[in-house]
């Protein structure tokens, strides 16, 4: 008795489909490759602008300055922002002193207030103003928002700015280094201590010359 012989019909078919799987593997492939070279650039791109928002976190969170006593800080800086944005303007003394206002204190109005502060090596001098333009322009709209006050300490061996502002959203106020300031030599929290008892002196320390005469004893 014979062999039965094999069904060619079921062989074809089965290498037929066997065929289409492999092509259309081969398509899928090519399809991705390709899908990743056209989409490169805007991967690439993608990950720059993740690393570029990492490095501008990094950077804030270097700038900013932690508060341990919140209500004290918040107490000065208010106090001192009141002051600072009801004090008569005093043009700049000469073409180096308007320099530093423009560079440094920026929308002072020209007014500006000058101390001297021990930071623990003697008395050094300090700029301090409200930037008063910014706060008169939110005033036009019914705000009492953009309340910022710059401080400015200059040493022989460095100069250095730090930032007041009041944050709406927290609802206090915050204290950070500048960003001409990031490399400082100092620890972020050497910061609040010096800058809470200059917000604190304010009141006296910039008055006028009349009412720190009404303001002394006889």
């Amino acid at each position: 008795m014979s062999e039965a012989k094999p069904d060619r019909t079921e062989m074809w078919k089965a290498l037929k489909w066997t065929i289409i799987l492999l092509v259309g593997l081969l398509v899928a492939i090519g399809i991705f490759k390709a899908w990743q070279i056209a989409t490169a650039p805007a991967r690439a791109v993608g990950n720059a602008a993740d690393s570029v928002k990492s490095s501008a976190s990094a950077v804030l969170n270097r700038l900013d300055v932690p508060i341990a006593k919140q209500r004290s800080f918040d107490k000065a800086s208010t106090a001192a922002f009141l002051h600072l944005n009801g004090m008569p303007q005093t043009g700049p003394d000469g073409v180096k002193d308007r320099g530093f206002r423009l560079t440094n204190l920026r929308g002072a109005q020209n007014r500006v207030c000058e101390m001297s502060h021990d930071f623990g090596i003697g008395d050094i001098p300090v700029f301090i103003a409200a930037d008063n333009a910014a706060h008169e322009a939110a005033k036009t709209v019914g705000s009492n928002a953009d309340r910022l006050i710059r401080l400015v300490i200059v040493s022989p061996e460095e100069t250095l700015g730090l930032n007041v502002e009041y944050d709406e959203d927290a609802g206090h106020w915050a204290l950070g280094w500048r960003s001409s300031s990031i490399n400082k030599p100092h620890p972020d929290d050497w910061a609040e201590k010096p800058i809470t008892a200059i917000l604190k002196r304010v009141p006296k320390a910039c008055a006028t010359p009349k009412l720190k005469a009404m303001s002394e004893p006889n």
